[in-house]
């Protein structure tokens, strides 16, 4: 029984030690975006309360094209990296490209070059995440 025992031991030792955990602070998810005057947001439980803002107001002001991007920083729980909530950006008339899908700190970026009204939403959470992108002149 002893000689039992004494195998068990380094046995369970290795296996602890297998499954070990990263606290260096390293990650798979790329670093939070600065912000922007143009972002449009997936904060905290977006799939709840939708897009931040719901209406963006932006100017081409004389310029050819005006850049908006959307920053998923939706996550659930309390480790942002290893619970973020998967998030895409569709226009609802095809007037831009589909985003694909955007994880933890994603960012998608367009350029409008036409004033006028961009209706988009998530795929996922089509009846809670819309928008709307307004360019004026």
């Amino acid at each position: 029984m002893a000689a039992l025992r004494l195998l068990v031991v380094p046995v369970g030792l290795c296996f602890a030690a297998a499954c070990g955990y990263d606290n260096t602070g390293s990650s798979s998810a790329p670093p939070p975006p600065t912000a922007a005057a143009n972002d449009i947001n997936m904060p905290s439980g977006a799939q709840v309360s939708g897009f931040q803002p719901k209406i963006k107001n932006v100017s081409l002001n004389g310029g050819a094209s005006v850049s908006i991007r959307w920053v998923n920083r939706d996550y659930s729980g309390t480790d942002y990296n290893a619970t973020s909530v998967i998030h895409n950006i569709v226009s609802d008339d095809n007037k831009f490209s589909p985003s694909g899908n955007m994880g933890g700190n994603d960012t998608y970026t367009v350029s409008l070059t036409a004033a006028g009204d961009y209706n988009y939403h998530c795929t996922f959470h089509p009846t809670t995440m819309q928008g709307t992108i307004h360019v004026a002149p």
